[in-house]
């Protein structure tokens, strides 16, 4: 089966909050693969703590960092659902919207790609989706099975066909965690990681117990 239609490309996470690999990551699928891509903050994130921000900031703040960003698209389609951030329901939604044709593709990390045959359904996924993969320095060699089940690809056959392909970006890796940005965040008040408009909104907000800055 051939793809019609331009790509589109699907970017999860908590973004608790986004910083500037976010960023960078989801410019590089945009740049490489000439389409959109849709940065959507999870509800619940069903293997992780829960986001310290609500909802509604963490939305906020993505729209902030996408200012002038044309190619990226904050999406608030998982917030509006109920119950975990499964990324097999994501898919299944964005499939259906797009229909049989259009290029799908699931923007993970390496470490995600690594432990992707834990997922629930993975099996699903090929007949869903691409794989567009971020590098993470140490992240393990992926699943045997994951590996037969998406077959690996240059951007040009992800844009040719629906799904099932995968393909292994190469982009600069930045080394920010949100953890190590909250704790700064709390300490200083400043992480070089932020947007400078993201930086303004926590402060704005309140969020992550950063030092009140009117005393």
């Amino acid at each position: 089966m051939t793809g019609t239609g331009s790509a589109l490309a699907l970017f999860g996470g908590t973004f608790d909050p986004v910083h500037t690999a976010h960023l960078r990551g989801a410019r590089t699928v945009a740049d490489v693969l000439g389409c959109p891509v849709h940065l959507l903050p999870n509800a619940v994130p069903p293997h992780r703590p829960q986001p310290l921000a609500s909802g509604a900031q963490r939305l906020a703040m993505l729209e902030r960092a996408c200012e002038g960003e044309p190619g990226l698209v904050p999406d608030d389609w998982e917030l509006r659902q109920r119950g975990p951030s499964w990324s097999l329901n994501t898919l299944r939604h964005f499939r259906a919207t797009l229909g049989p044709h259009r290029p799908l593709v699931l923007v993970i990390g390496a470490d995600s790609f690594a432990s992707l045959h834990q997922w629930h359904r993975w099996q699903d996924y090929p007949a869903l989706c691409h794989l567009a993969v971020l590098p993470r320095p140490g992240a393990s060699e992926a699943n045997l099975d994951v590996r037969a089940a998406f077959v690996p690809g240059k951007a040009s056959d992800l844009q040719r066909a629906p799904a099932g392909r995968r393909l292994m970006l190469d982009a600069p890796w930045l080394d920010f965690s949100a953890t190590g940005i909250r704790a700064a965040l709390a300490r200083d008040g400043h992480s070089d990681a932020l947007p400078p408009a993201v930086e303004s909104y926590i402060h704005e907000q309140g969020l992550y117990n950063v030092p009140d800055r009117s005393h």
